[in-house]
């Protein structure tokens, strides 16, 4: 692939950079060897504006788990709707051994990460690179938060304010597991462009709005 030109964000960016709130992930770790583990996740969510922590929730025995919790690091990469992109990012979700390298597997490039030991995915368009803040196991889950520590993007993806451009990035979501079974054997993943955006003003003329007004001026739904 040709080069593409990947910029620092400034930190006061990072919460409007990863929009939408919540949408598929490339989650990429290492184990104590420094060897690289990539896999999908579509519960990939920003919970928190300031600073900006990042969740997603996987199964116990899964590698992405176990490697968090041997270096507490974890990068955050968001693929785009393009078939060929979501192809690859399918390849990540078998089974591998522990050990193997599911980017090599799956054709994508790998560049180091700017703070942690986890590598940003070439052909995503954002990158979040986080430590781990705090996980909890429940009913044969678990959710890992991570608290942000840089992020960065494809220079022409995002306007001078640090806004994404929606038909640039194209945010995709996945329709989730049951929808395997839709179609098949062979069975297919499913997926959701999530990038058709309209701004719209609330109908409302009262006390209130002069409120939300001044709540969004202040960026008091940050704290």
């Amino acid at each position: 692939m040709s080069e593409i030109e990947k910029i620092d964000a400034q930190p006061e960016t990072w919460d409007r950079l990863f929009a939408n709130v919540g949408q598929l992930g490339v989650i990429t770790t290492v184990d104590g060897a420094g060897n690289v583990n990539a896999a999908t996740f579509a519960t990939c969510v920003r919970v928190v504006h300031q600073p900006v922590h990042i969740a997603f929730t996987t199964s116990p025995y899964k590698h992405t788990y176990k490697n968090v919790q041997e270096t507490g690091q974890f990068t955050v990469n968001l693929p785009s709707f393009d078939r060929d992109i979501l192809e690859k990012a399918c390849v990540l979700g078998l089974p591998f051994d522990r050990g193997v390298n599911e980017l090599e597997k799956a054709g994508f490039g790998a560049i180091p990460a700017r703070t942690v030991k986890p590598p940003r995915v070439a052909e995503c368009h954002r990158h979040f690179e986080c430590e781990v803040l705090w996980t909890k196991e429940w009913t044969g889950r678990v959710m890992v938060v991570g608290n942000v520590l840089a992020a960065s993007v494809d220079a022409d993806c995002v306007d001078d304010r640090g806004y994404i451009l929606f038909d640039k990035v194209k945010p995709v979501q996945y329709c989730g597991a049951p929808y395997q079974k839709y179609q098949g054997p062979p069975y297919h993943h499913w997926f959701v462009a999530s990038y058709e955006t309209m701004s719209v003003a609330t109908p409302y003329d009262g006390p209130e709005m002069a409120e939300h007004d001044k709540i969004v001026a202040d960026d008091l739904h940050f704290r």
